[in-house]
């Protein structure tokens, strides 16, 4: 690389880091705009970035649970190693033909279940539950005469768990959820993990040793201190599992982020505009369909930078 690629390199890397730091604003925008359109090759840099880090997003190798995207560049040294080794890999493998192809087939980990950017799948399990997986999630199932379980690295998953004495265990990085029967769905929430008891009881396992029950129809927002949001069940809750977003007066963010595992690359979205409430019915398979109505049922305008970036905005005046 010489030393003109590497210097517009670094500064892709800091635009990137800006656009993750969550107060990236129309100035900013616009300025880099105008850093892109300084020359063909700006832009090349830049783009080349974005897809390279949309892959690892999408990929097996990202192992760490609601970790943002760009988390691991907010520092400059971090930045260097992390872009330096996400871009070798997913030259490695572009170049081999193998990535893209390891990717659209969801392939994980060994003995992972793994679904890609813009996928739902099911699987029957050993026991005779009944899995399905949302978009960009894993899970590794673990089944034998005295154990039968769950654990979910990454994502969302409703499992229909087939009625026995023996309880399906569900591990998560902040707890572990214990049903014998009935329909439950689990999936990361911001720094949390949601819990849905769509049809049954459940039993929540915290690390410090505290037991919750949960009935049925609930939802019940968790992380390793605690209990964070308990209630019943609301309209629409799971209905990503059908091929659509059922949304009723959730705020914009809450969207955005359903929105993120069928879209690949980047969404930005400011904190006003993520305040912005919403209702609607949205399909999850025609990700340009359901932005578009956005576009048209809120005061907000979806920038389409490319196909690796979609930026959120309110419309003003």
């Amino acid at each position: 690389m010489s030393s003109s690629e590497q210097t517009l390199l670094e500064e892709a890397i800091e635009w990137m880091a800006q656009i993750q730091s969550g107060s990236f604003d129309e100035h900013q925008q616009q300025a880099l705009e105008q850093w892109r359109n300084q020359s063909p090759e700006h832009a090349r840099v830049f783009d080349r970035l974005l897809a390279g880090l949309a892959s690892v997003q999408a990929s097996p190798w990202r192992g760490r649970h609601s970790e943002p995207l760009l988390r691991a560049i907010e520092e400059p040294f971090s930045r260097r190693r992390f872009i330096g080794n996400s871009l070798a890999l997913s030259g490695v493998l572009l170049g081999a033909g193998l990535f893209a192809r390891w990717m659209q087939a969801g392939m994980g980990l060994p003995g992972e279940l793994v679904t890609a950017t813009g996928e739902r799948r099911r699987w029957q399990l050993d026991d005779g539950s009944h899995l399905e997986l949302n978009a960009r999630s894993r899970v590794v199932p673990k089944f034998d005469d005295r154990y039968r379980g769950l654990q979910l690295r990454r994502g969302t998953l409703l499992v229909e768990v087939a009625e026995q004495n023996l309880p399906l265990e569900i591990a998560t990085a902040h707890g572990a959820v214990h049903s014998q029967a009935g329909q439950v769905q689990v999936g990361e929430e911001g720094d949390g993990i949601r819990l849905l008891t769509l049809r049954g009881e459940a039993l929540l396992h915290l690390p410090g040793g505290a037991r919750i029950a949960v009935p049925g129809a609930h939802s019940l927002l968790f992380d390793g201190q605690g209990v964070k949001q308990r209630e019943t069940l609301q309209p629409g809750e799971g209905s990503w599992a059908s091929g659509w977003l059922e949304v009723h007066d959730k705020p914009l963010g809450w969207v955005t982020e359903a929105f993120r595992p069928y879209l690949p690359g980047i969404v930005v979205i400011d904190e006003a505009t993520a305040r912005i409430r919403v209702n609607g019915l949205f399909p999850l398979d025609n990700m340009n369909v359901s932005l578009d109505m956005l576009s048209r049922s809120l005061p907000v305008e979806v920038v389409r930078h490319s196909d690796y970036w979609v930026r959120i905005k309110t419309v003003t005046g």
